[in-house]
């Protein structure tokens, strides 16, 4: 029995090895990059191999890069907003929804955005955001305005195009909470006298809070990350930490000011990671567990 047990252990760390083998990959990368942050930038600092902390004062001392560091995490903190309003109900018309054609069409266009790339969809709308693209063509046509509206190549463009990326990260992942949602209480507190927006507010939206932080969690971080669309659509206008990171390499050259850089974005990045996974935690619990 005993040999039966140890045989059993070892073949299920043996199944690990592969996941461990991969996460060994990602933080000897971590390392390496950590190592690259202390070495002196091309700005100076300390002797050649030494370690020095000198990339993160410049960082912390220069108010360039904590513009761009707060600039991005307001822009992702938006777009996590604007998901919520605009991405909730969408997938309540789709999970609730009795149109079986209506919820088709909104699930085609969720899904059609996945099958171009971000460079195709960037392009596209820098095209229908131009100055002669088609929002400001039909706007020009109908009278309502005289001259073009500046829609890139700056922060309006960026949160457009950004909006429609993460967008359906939030209504897919939403869906499934609201899917787990009994219909029978619904009916309950409609039978009780409840109207169907008294019945939303107080039995269905309650319930699907995990979810809404479950999903605001993965926009957050989407949003967070994004590179291509503040290059492309903010014209080189809108900076966000990983266009900022991108320049400290390809155009200054400063491999341990970008290490730094992306290391101190990347805690930052894992704070707010663990501040929605507590949120997450907190809002599961009942009443009753958060007195204990």
């Amino acid at each position: 029995m005993q040999g039966s047990d140890a045989i059993r252990r070892r073949n299920a760390w043996w199944g690990l090895a592969p996941a461990f083998a991969v996460l060994a990959m990602f933080f000897s990368a971590y390392a390496i990059f950590l190592h690259t942050s202390l070495q002196p930038g091309t700005s100076g600092g300390a002797a050649a191999g030494g370690w020095t902390l000198d990339n993160y004062a410049r960082y912390f001392a220069s108010a360039n890069e904590r513009s761009v560091l707060w600039r991005t995490m307001r822009i992702s903190a938006e777009l996590t907003l604007a998901s919520v309003l605009i991405g909730y109900p969408m997938a309540y018309v789709i999970v609730r929804c009795a149109s079986s054609g209506l919820r088709k069409f909104l699930m085609i266009s969720l899904v059609v955005t996945f099958l171009s790339g971000t460079v195709t969809r960037a392009y596209a709308w820098l095209i229908i955001l131009g100055n002669s693209g088609l929002v400001n063509t039909v706007l020009r046509k109908s009278g309502l305005i005289d001259a073009p509206l500046r829609l890139v190549y700056n922060e309006i463009g960026v949160f457009i195009a950004l909006l429609h990326f993460v967008l359906p990260f939030f209504v897919l992942t939403m869906m499934a909470p609201l899917k787990n949602i009994p219909r029978a209480l619904e009916d309950v507190a409609v039978n009780l006298g409840a109207s169907r927006w008294r019945t939303f507010f107080l039995v269905t939206l309650p319930l699907s809070v995990p979810g809404i932080v479950a999903a605001s969690s993965l926009t957050f971080a989407v949003a967070l990350s994004s590179f291509l669309f503040p290059m492309v659509l903010g014209g080189g206008r809108v900076r966000m930490a990983a266009n900022a990171i991108y320049e400290h390499i390809f155009q200054a050259f400063d491999l341990p000011f970008a290490a730094a850089s992306a290391t101190v974005f990347l805690v930052i990045a894992l704070f707010f990671v663990w501040v929605f996974g507590m949120l997450q935690h907190v809002v599961r619990l009942g009443p009753s567990d958060r007195l204990r």
